[in-house]
């Protein structure tokens, strides 16, 4: 898959971020979904992954810079943008990654994923929709997956996002982490 698929489509016509191949070393830049709101920004990587930071419990907050804020129903309209910001982790749904790298925790590894599978699920959450691939070693166990364990986001490779309340907003990415408290609905394809 090129790199132009992991854009954002649909009429939001202005992402909120830059072009994912000019990077500042250590920063990573992600699209971070609330209730209401889609904030765009980036992340400093340097020290801690996104992914840790997000299940890091011992604070609530993710500090981003060079935010720009749009309302869930207008994404392409930035109604704000701020040099830096601070988002309540357990307020955010979901966020996406162009690339899938840029979500992984330190623990995962290219190696760890030997011998794994990946299980095609259907995921809703406040006003989305997704679909994508799930990482699963050994026999999958949804209830597991969902109700225990540490992490509280869960990584979904090669994501797709709808708005539930118009089609036409569509988000791709490498990896999209959802916040497993906001998940409404979790639906598993079958495997033949």
């Amino acid at each position: 898959m090129d790199k132009s698929s992991h854009r954002r489509t649909g009429t939001g016509k202005s992402s909120g971020l830059s072009d994912p191949s000019v990077k500042r070393r250590g920063w990573v830049t992600a699209d971070f979904f609330t209730h209401s709101y889609r904030v765009s920004g980036a992340v400093d990587v340097r020290r801690l992954p996104l992914a840790d930071q997000l299940n890091d419990r011992t604070t609530s907050y993710l500090l981003l810079e060079d935010a720009y804020v749009s309302p869930i129903d207008r994404p392409g309209d930035i109604t704000a943008s701020y040099a830096i910001a601070a988002l309540r982790k357990e307020n955010v749904t979901m966020v996406v990654l162009v690339e899938k790298e840029d979500g992984m925790s330190k623990k995962e590894s290219y190696g760890s994923y030997f011998g794994t599978s990946l299980r095609s699920v259907f995921i809703t959450v406040p006003q989305f929709e997704m679909r994508g691939f799930l990482r699963v070693v050994g026999k999958f166990d949804l209830h597991a997956l969902l109700a225990t364990g540490t992490d509280r986001f869960m990584p979904l490779l090669e994501g797709t996002t709808f708005a539930s309340f118009n089609t036409d907003f569509q988000f791709n990415g490498g990896m999209i982490l959802v916040n497993k408290d906001a998940v409404g609905t979790m639906c598993v394809e079958e495997v033949e």
